[in-house]
């Protein structure tokens, strides 16, 4: 199989997985109903970084050295950025806004990848991606009209989403620019080891656990949990950073553009409505990531050379 056919295949698989990811967030929360809180945001953020890092714990034993090398400053700045941060930001803002619309604020994650490749390492966007960014940008901007009316302690928790996706794109570009030479795999299983502990000392300081031991709901709240953390981060995680490394950063960013098209699907089903105008609007957005991502595709044929 061909570079090209296996990034669209990663980049599909990606966003079904992560596309029902701000669903399963919200379910670990209220596995019943929304009136129901089973488990705070902090405490779902912790325990998902502690059941992916113990998921991935085999595959990091065999790579420790690694974190005695010159690269062990990226891996905690991918572990922090791409995994720890967000896993406590997403939580937090989706008890505020809906999972669909904290899908479709993921998008950001490409306006951002694209400005720190032109600040930091200097990956000069043509201007179609340009174009693409103002289209994209415009669209962001009509869903949060649309959804949020501006409500200022809505959109408070909607910038915690935004935070999130700078979070990410520093992450992406960290593994894409410093980290080319480790394997995805060994990137994936270091950088959860060195949040490991971190994560579990956030889950015990805020009684993570006691909610699962003794709420009535809790188990239904840690089956949501497990398969958000073990196929929704540690194994998501892998096949992006095996993305990363074949494919254009600004290719691999693209997946954040086809993720809120599962997230408002699955919304529909699951939520009591959700506006047309910010679907409408996504569309926009949607537009602007065909012109993002030209220089992505070249990229990515460029690999099969």
């Amino acid at each position: 199989m061909t570079n090209e056919k296996r990034s669209w295949l990663l980049l599909i698989s990606l966003a079904l997985i992560w596309g029902s990811s701000f669903i399963l967030m919200d379910r670990s929360m209220h596995p019943v109903n929304p009136e129901n809180r089973v488990m705070g945001p902090f405490q779902v953020g912790s325990l998902r970084v502690v059941i992916a890092g113990l998921a991935l714990m085999p595959f990091a034993w065999r790579h420790l050295k690694l974190l005695g090398s010159k690269d062990v400053g990226w891996l905690i700045l991918v572990g922090v950025c791409g995994n720890f941060l967000p896993a406590f930001l997403f939580t937090l803002a989706e008890t505020r806004i809906a999972p669909s619309l904290a899908g479709i604020l993921n998008m950001g994650t490409s306006f951002f990848v694209v400005l720190i490749g032109v600040v930091i390492y200097h990956a000069k966007p043509t201007w179609k991606q340009l174009l693409g960014m103002a289209i994209g940008a415009i669209g962001l901007y009509g869903v949060l009209n649309a959804k949020l009316a501006f409500e200022w302690e809505d959109v408070q928790f909607a910038l915690f989403v935004l935070l999130a996706t700078l979070c990410y794109a520093i992450s992406l570009t960290t593994i894409k620019f410093k980290l080319s030479a480790v394997k995805p795999h060994v990137i994936t299983s270091l950088s959860f080891f060195v949040i490991f502990f971190p994560g579990l000392i956030v889950a015990l300081s805020v009684d993570a656990f006691q909610p699962i031991l003794h709420h009535p709901d809790g188990l239904k709240s840690l089956s949501y949990l497990s398969v958000l953390s073990i196929v929704g981060t540690a194994f998501a995680v892998f096949i992006f950073t095996k993305l990363v490394s074949i494919a254009n950063h600004i290719f691999a960013s693209a997946v954040t553009y086809l993720i809120p098209v599962v997230a408002v699907i699955i919304g529909f089903f699951t939520e009591a409505k959700f506006e047309m105008a910010a679907v409408i609007w996504m569309v926009v957005i949607l537009g602007g990531v065909y012109l993002m991502n030209k220089k992505g595709k070249t990229a990515v044929n460029k690999d099969q050379e």
